[in-house]
């Protein structure tokens, strides 16, 4: 009961006792008896004289229905006769008649009166005049019209019979009825008179007991009914508290408990009767909401939801959502407070993880985009007011990414992230952020950058230890990474700013050949203003066919003539002229649309190779195909596709490749190298000797040329020694060991081009033996005999300045 006392229930007792009347109940009874009897005697005497009436009425009333049904026969016979009314009707009617008449028989034999013997008397009579009349009104009916006179006179004859009866029943009562009333008379007023007197008696104390008994009555069920509806609400208020899984207790003024329910009490691992009586602080107990207890009582309503922290029993840190209200009360019951309690450990745990996951990468666990971009929010507003000093955002993006994770798998690619990320952790400071802004795109939020010298060296030491090897499953993946970088404030007082100057200093590092940092400088906005427009002209320029090949020979040491080209892309921009392709291009592949100059270029090559098999000549092109292509699978599929496009015969096409192709997934080239040499085509390694691991792809890839780099071949010359004669005569062996021809670049003087052919290069190129030039002057070259040193540079006359 201590629940409902707290809510101000009170027990049925108070409400008092229905009262006992024995005495008055009994006095009731016995006069209700008297009275009884004398009613009973009384009704005797009336209930025989009503039963006498009763028959002589029944007897009246009989013939005055036999009557009555009569005069309605009569009517609806002569309405027969008129043609009225149809013959069943009158049948009906008949039968009513009949049935009247045959009952003034049927009053009871041991009754004798004078009214029940003349009806014995006259009804046999009546009943053979209607045999009479019903063989008359059956002839009627079958069309017989002499039976209406003999009708109408036997009907005639019984409704005098008929009315003469009921009027000598009538007078008889009315004489029975008077004498009657003068017999009975006298006994009648002694006994009403009696009767009234008692009967008043017994209505006044009859009505005086009933009155206190339905006031009794009404008080015992008030009572049960309030008894039952608070134990009922009790019970239902119990069953609330224990079964919702907010944990409840009440408190007196004095923070002493006054209830718990279940919930609390296994929070807390006690029981009920261990805490009532005793505060909190008494027992150890961590409840999270005595401050609370002051504030419900000084308020008029539930307190606002607050978050407390609370320990539990096992003295784990739970967060409860807790509010309290006063309970009113008068005395001794004034100062009672409510809280409830709800443990929302877990959902807050969820809710974390929630927002964890939807401000984190879940590969790599870093800060993602969304998160990093209120980071960086925050300590720009920071920067502003003059709080942390200066800073630095670094952007980092992971060279050669896309062709490592397209080549060697996402597993490898996912391995090859998380490894990147421990190596940039490893050289920032814990107040610094590395996020994950994009699949290779990372980016830190320097925290402290006094000066640009000091960005400059977290982004040189990020740059140096990302152009590092890495170690994948037993495959070393060379990457890097390149950076862009910008001051805080001094670059950028926005997000928006900051990004897009730290992004501009990234597309510079990439534009210097990857691998490196690069700090914002003001100049970068116009050159990459510059560089849009380019990329917007280059697209214009593909799509109508504006660029056009240019042909540089390669002539052959052995056969002393011109063997093949290669073919070098030009560009005549409106604006700016003859555009170097170390610009262009990459600025093609930096805008995404390297395939469709790739097959442009492709597709020029082999229309220029069939123009001149037209002619009578084979002439093998060489033709460079971006590293980009064959990271990402395409460069095969291209070459094919122009291949069966031209009809052209696959051994006069040769691809060229850089050792940018092999770093990262030496495998996945290997596959393309075999592609190529299915479809019949020869391939050449570019730069050949300026890589730190040339000799390494020689042992595993198969290539049919290697092109030795001009820097071997400008600073040959007999009087400085064997340097550089010495490196090119080793190439010269290990690829003719290899089973490859030597094509030497840059070949500028008589002196290299004689040098090269006493250590065996097979072939050379350079400005020496002819600059590019158009097709036309490669075939006339071509043409040219053997040995002829006039031919010796060759010059294109037509050329384009």
């Amino acid at each position: 009961m201590r629940m409902g006392r707290l809510l101000g229930f009170r027990r049925p007792g108070a409400l008092g006792r229905a009262p006992r009347l024995p005495r008055k109940l009994w006095l009731g009874l016995a006069a209700l008896l008297c009275l009884v009897s004398a009613v009973g005697s009384a009704g005797l005497i009336a209930a025989q004289y009503r039963r006498e009436v009763a028959i002589e009425r029944t007897g009246m009333w009989m013939a005055a229905q036999a009557s009555i049904e009569g005069a309605r026969f009569n009517t609806i016979l002569a309405q027969f006769q008129a043609g009225q009314t149809p013959g069943w009707r009158l049948s009906e009617r008949f039968e009513i008649l009949y049935s009247r008449v045959r009952l003034l028989d049927s009053v009871r034999p041991d009754v004798e009166s004078p009214q029940i013997q003349l009806l014995r008397e006259v009804q046999p009579r009546m009943m053979a005049r209607l045999a009479v009349l019903e063989e008359d009104l059956s002839a009627l009916l079958e069309g017989d019209g002499t039976a209406v006179p003999r009708l109408n006179a036997t009907f005639a004859a019984l409704e005098t019979q008929l009315n003469d009866t009921a009027r000598q029943l009538h007078n008889q009562a009315r004489y029975g009825q008077r004498r009657a009333s003068t017999e009975m008379r006298a006994p009648q007023w002694v006994l009403l008179a009696s009767l009234l007197g008692l009967l008043l008696s017994t209505m006044s104390l009859v009505a005086l007991l009933s009155a206190q008994e339905r006031r009794a009555r009404q008080m015992l069920r008030r009572a049960t009914a309030a008894a039952a509806s608070q134990a009922e609400a009790e019970r239902m208020l119990r069953a609330l508290v224990g079964a919702v899984p907010a944990m409840i207790s009440a408190f007196d003024r004095g923070g002493r408990f006054l209830f718990l329910n279940d919930a609390l009490a296994r929070f807390h691992g006690v029981r009920p009767e261990q805490v009532i009586g005793r505060t909190p602080a008494e027992l150890g107990l961590d409840t999270g909401g005595r401050d609370l207890l002051d504030w419900a009582l000084g308020s008029s309503g539930p307190t606002p939801y607050a978050e407390r922290r609370a320990r539990n029993h096992e003295g784990a840190l739970r967060t409860l959502l807790i509010t309290g209200m006063a309970v009113e009360g008068e005395g001794e019951n004034r100062g009672r407070v409510v809280l409830a309690a709800l443990d929302i450990t877990d959902r807050k745990e969820a809710e974390d993880r929630i927002r964890h996951l939807a401000e984190h990468d879940p590969l790599t666990n870093l800060p993602n985009r969304l998160l990093y971009a209120a980071r960086l929010r925050a300590r720009l507003r920071q920067a502003r007011d003059g709080q942390g000093g200066d800073f630095a955002l670094h952007l980092i993006d992971l060279d050669h990414f896309k062709s490592i994770n397209d080549s060697l798998g996402h597993p490898t690619g996912d391995k090859l992230l998380l490894a990147a990320v421990e190596r940039m952790r490893a050289c920032l400071r814990a107040d610094d952020l590395l996020a994950r802004i994009g699949g290779d795109e990372f980016a830190v939020i320097q925290a402290e950058a006094r000066s640009a010298a000091d960005a400059v060296r977290l982004a040189n030491r990020l740059a140096r230890i990302m152009n590092e090897p890495f170690q994948i499953d037993g495959c070393t993946i060379r990457s890097g990474a390149s950076i862009g970088s910008a001051l805080g404030l001094r670059d950028g007082t926005t997000v928006e700013a900051l990004q897009q100057r730290s992004d501009m200093a990234l597309y510079r590092a990439k534009a210097e050949g990857r691998g490196r940092a690069v700090l914002f400088e003001p100049a970068m906005e116009e050159l990459r203003r510059s560089q849009r427009m380019l990329e917007e002209d280059l697209r214009a320029a593909v799509e109508r066919n504006q660029l056009y090949l240019a042909y540089q020979p390669k002539y052959g040491l052995l056969a002393d003539r011109v063997i093949g080209c290669e073919a070098l892309l030009r560009w005549d921009h409106p604006v700016h002229g003859a555009m170097n392709p170390a610009r262009f291009v990459p600025a093609a592949e930096e805008a995404g649309f390297a395939p469709l100059l790739t097959r442009n270029v492709l597709d020029m090559v082999c229309a220029q190779i069939r123009a001149w098999m037209a002619e009578g000549m084979e002439i093998r092109v060489a033709v460079n195909i971006s590293a980009t292509l064959f990271a990402t699978n395409q460069a095969v599929q291209l070459v094919r596709e122009a291949l069966a496009g031209s009809g052209v015969p696959p051994n006069l096409l040769q691809v060229e490749l850089t050792e940018q192709v092999f770093i990262g997934n030496p495998a996945a080239a290997g596959e393309a190298l075999r592609a190529l040499h299915d479809l019949g085509v020869t391939t050449a390694l570019d730069d050949f000797g300026t890589g730190y691991s040339s000799l390494g792809y020689l042992q595993h890839l198969s290539f049919d040329v290697l092109k030795v780099d001009r820097t071997f071949v400008q600073s040959l010359n007999r009087a400085d020694g064997n340097n550089s004669s010495w490196i090119i005569e080793t190439i010269v062996r290990l690829a003719h060991g290899l089973g490859a021809e030597v094509v030497a670049e840059g070949v500028e003087t008589p002196e290299q081009l004689s040098l090269l052919r006493d250590l065996g290069c097979d072939a050379a190129q350079g400005f020496l033996l002819g600059r590019p030039m158009t097709a036309a002057a490669v075939a006339a070259a071509f043409r040219a005999p053997p040995g002829d040193p006039a031919a010796l540079p060759i010059v294109d006359a037509a050329a384009r300045p």
